[in-house]
């Protein structure tokens, strides 16, 4: 405290309401004080604090400016003001702001490990290294710096064995550590490392990846199969004692796909990005718990010229009619014709006649939206075609969206993993929710995730399960 700040016992009250949360009441104190005590530089950082929780992001700004202006080394000051630009979108002006608080103060963890973290978002991999390396020098035990440290090395070109060196080092430090943990279960779908290792999760995933997956699709696909399958993987989870969830529900096979912009693009602005207009999908609906993991086995062994993206899934949206749901991913009408046709041909070996695949234009919200986008017209333009007043739209929305532009596309490999495990675990929570009684074959005789289920019984109330 300094010659300008109000007594302590004014700044404790403020300090009290903004750790218990009443961030409007701190903001009114503090502007009530700042009224009398204008050169306060604790009062204009904690208004800009109290601002930033209120997520009047504009207002916390100026308040730290002015407590900058008033100490211009106020270390902490620039480090508040670059996490508020941030969430606004002012990236470049956060990294200056973070590099002005190192400048003060060149110890400052929090500092290297949040400027670490923009840089990685904006695929700048050797200056984010750095920053996480200076951080991991302040606090060599930080299982979040090597965790994010991983991720970097990951997105923006593939360092596959470095991240993995980064996520163990992060689980060694916090064993129980969910994002690393999700971080590494995730790796192992486009990666398979090629020594011996004593992580749990590597070692349960390498026994995984042993059950021959291709054996299967040999000829038609039978319950016992499927259920042996998944009674094989989880034998091998209860063996070490991996008490492990994921927050995936879909698995996916073949080329990543960039639906993360595309989809936020649409969730924003309400317009359908240029490059949805050419996707076509080809959409399989199973009508049980076992008959998706079959579908799950044929996608994962399925041939195609360019590996289209595809998925299986378990259907959450409350707007999007049906249960579960596998989908391929073209890039063409034709290409989803001459798709949907040889895979009609599999499943009718592989599962049976009664089951069939449809062609279907891009992601179902925009149907909603749009309902001449989803029409198809097979010989000719079609119904909705793209509009070009929304062309602008999406130049600003990439000028103002830098973030993860260079992202790495990975390609998920072919066999079962650790992951597929998990989420069929969360499928079949799903399935018992709907009342499909083929979960039952599967003896999976817990809950594993309470939401999953709630969420398919309330599921109920809008659709009739058998009648996708």
């Amino acid at each position: 405290m300094n010659s300008f700040d109000p007594p302590i016992e004014n700044l404790q009250l403020i300090v009290n309401l903004f750790n218990n949360g009443k961030l409007e009441q701190a903001l009114i104190e503090s502007k009530t004080l700042l009224e009398k005590f204008p050169n306060s530089v604790f009062l204009h950082n904690i208004a800009g604090a109290s601002n930033t929780g209120l997520k009047q992001f504009d207002n916390a700004i100026k308040s730290y400016k002015k407590a900058i202006k008033i100490n211009p080394d106020f270390a902490e000051a620039y480090y508040n003001m670059a996490i508020a630009q941030k969430v606004i979108g002012e990236f470049e002006e956060a990294i200056k702001s973070y590099k002005k608080a190192l400048k003060i103060k060149p110890n400052y963890f929090e500092a290297h490990y949040n400027l670490g973290n923009i840089l990685s978002e904006k695929g700048d991999k050797k200056a984010a290294i750095d920053s996480y390396e200076f951080a991991l020098q302040i606090k060599p035990g930080s299982a979040m710096v090597y965790n994010n440290m991983g991720n970097i090395l990951k997105d923006s070109n593939g360092d596959f064995k470095e991240a993995l060196d980064s996520y163990k080092k992060a689980l060694e430090i916090e064993p129980e550590y969910f994002e690393a943990q999700q971080n590494l279960i995730s790796l192992m779908t486009c990666f398979i490392p090629q020594e011996n290792d004593t992580n749990r999760i590597l070692k349960v995933n390498k026994k995984i990846r042993e059950i021959k997956v291709n054996d299967i699709i040999s000829k038609t696909i039978s319950d016992d199969e499927v259920i042996n399958l998944f009674s094989e993987s989880e034998k091998y989870l209860n063996n070490f004692d991996l008490q492990l969830k994921t927050k995936e529900d879909q698995v996916f096979r073949g080329n990543s796909m960039n639906c993360e912009r595309h989809l936020s693009i649409f969730d924003e602005h309400n317009v359908i990005p240029e490059n949805c207009f050419g996707c076509y999908k080809v959409q399989v609906e199973p009508r049980s718990i076992i008959e998706l993991i079959k579908l799950f086995i044929i996608f994962d062994q399925l041939e195609l010229s360019e590996n289209n993206n595809r998925k299986c899934m378990i259907e959450l949206r409350p707007e999007i009619p049906g249960f579960y749901k596998g989908l391929i991913y073209c890039s063409d009408l034709d290409q989803a014709n001459q798709i949907s046709k040889h895979l009609n041909k599999i499943l009718k070996y592989n599962i049976g006649q009664d089951i069939h695949s449809s062609v279907k234009r891009g992601c179902s919200q925009y149907g909603i939206s749009y309902p001449d986008y989803k029409e198809i017209n097979q010989s000719g333009p079609q119904v909705m075609n793209y509009d070009q007043d929304w062309k602008e739209i999406e130049i600003s929305y990439d000028r103002n969206n830098t973030i993860n532009k260079n992202k790495f596309k990975k390609v998920n490999l072919s066999g079962l993993s650790i992951s597929d495990v998990l989420i069929i675990r969360k499928w079949i929570d799903y399935a018992k929710g709907i009342g499909d009684p083929s979960a039952d074959l599967l003896n999976q005789n817990t809950v594993n995730y309470q939401m999953i289920h709630d969420r398919a019984k309330a599921r109920l109330k809008l659709f009739q399960f058998g009648k996708n």
